[in-house]
């Protein structure tokens, strides 16, 4: 009986040994030697059950994105009193800019999203005129919930109005929507190839008047949905006004004033963008003050200020403060030989220490 057991424990030692020769060489050598009596007696016996590469847990797996998320309009307006039309317009533009946030992949929650929409497809989609919907939007400015604007191209030579640019609140809190220089400049749609092409709102609408109320109100919704997150026939809609600049957006400002205006910026970036954010906001700060030696520094400052701006401290407010305060003494005090100084002693007279 002992005879037989060690000898079932040799061939079953030598079938597993084959099997994982023959896996170990079958690119290199396809018919593999036999194993001798001898080798498969002092072979060590391996585990019945070894765990495949295949089954094992990765340890570098990719972090799945997340992205942000973001309240209603219930909740943005809230104690904010409205007439009933201009809640019902805000609560259209939210839905639109919220849709266009989740569009574009926003890891962070911006606190406004820019968007190019008709003012006249705006007002179809809420059924009011546009001469009505033009009567509400200055209560709707006046509550800090959104900035607008009509956008013009340039058209043979023209400039003609090519839609409405809306800023709209989509998170609470004491920000201001605002339309930036960046976006006023950007190339919303190519309205000269629209025009030839007939895609245009007026063209949009003839085409809707021949369809059944219920369809129509569908094909409105769908317009405004597509024209808000991919303006027309243009493939790449802006993502947010740091991405219309571009890597050269800051090089060559030396208006300190004006820098201190695009910190709010960097909140609205990105995770994975923030970094270069931060690097080349930091590097128009040095050489906007004559202080390249000390780009890191600034790098500091902008890091501080947005993980104040995470925990609802507002940092990069009190930085942005420091800086146009810096600004009008570099025009009006004619001695100020090294304002990069000035700038870090009120900082550091400003932050309070543990």
């Amino acid at each position: 009986m002992g005879t037989l057991t060690s000898s079932l424990a040799a061939s079953i030692n030598l079938a597993r040994l084959a099997v994982l020769d023959v896996s170990r060489h079958r690119l290199s050598d396809p018919y593999p030697a036999a194993l001798t009596a001898s080798q498969v007696m002092t072979s060590p016996p391996l585990p019945l059950h070894s765990p495949s590469p295949s089954s094992q847990r990765p340890q570098n797996a990719p972090r799945p994105k997340v992205l942000a998320s973001y309240p209603d309009a219930e909740t943005v307006k809230a104690a904010i009193p409205l007439t009933r039309g201009a809640a019902k317009v805000f609560d259209l533009l939210h839905s639109l800019a919220v849709n266009t946030a989740r569009s574009r992949g926003y890891t962070v929650r911006p606190g406004t999203v820019t968007l190019h929409i008709p003012a006249s497809l705006v007002a179809l989609g809420i059924g009011y005129t546009p001469r009505h919907l033009r009567r509400l939007l200055p209560e709707l400015e006046e509550a800090g919930l959104i900035a607008c604007g009509a956008h013009a191209s340039k058209v043979r030579g023209m400039s003609l109005w090519d839609g409405f640019l809306w800023a709209v609140k989509v998170s609470p809190g004491e920000h201001q929507p605002r339309i930036r220089r960046e976006e006023w400049k950007h190339r919303w749609r190519d309205f000269a190839g629209d025009i030839e092409a007939g895609r245009t709102v007026k063209a949009l609408f003839e085409e809707m008047s021949a369809l059944h109320p219920k369809q129509r109100k569908e094909a409105v919704d769908a317009a405004l949905k597509t024209c808000a997150v991919s303006p027309y026939n243009l493939k790449a809609p802006v993502v947010c006004s740091a991405d219309i600049s571009g890597s050269a957006g800051l090089d060559g400002v030396q208006d300190v004033r004006e820098l201190s205006y695009r910190l709010g910026e960097l909140v609205n970036l990105p995770t994975e963008k923030r970094a270069e954010g931060v690097g080349r906001m930091a590097s128009a700060l040095a050489s906007a003050l004559d202080d390249l030696h000390s780009r890191r520094w600034y790098c500091s400052l902008l890091w501080q200020g947005l993980q104040a701006e995470q925990e609802g401290r507002g940092g990069l407010g009190v930085l942005a403060a420091a800086l146009a305060r810096l600004q009008v003494d570099r025009c009006e005090w004619s001695e100020l030989r090294n304002p990069a100084a000035l700038l870090a002693f009120r900082l550091r007279r400003e932050t309070p220490t543990a």
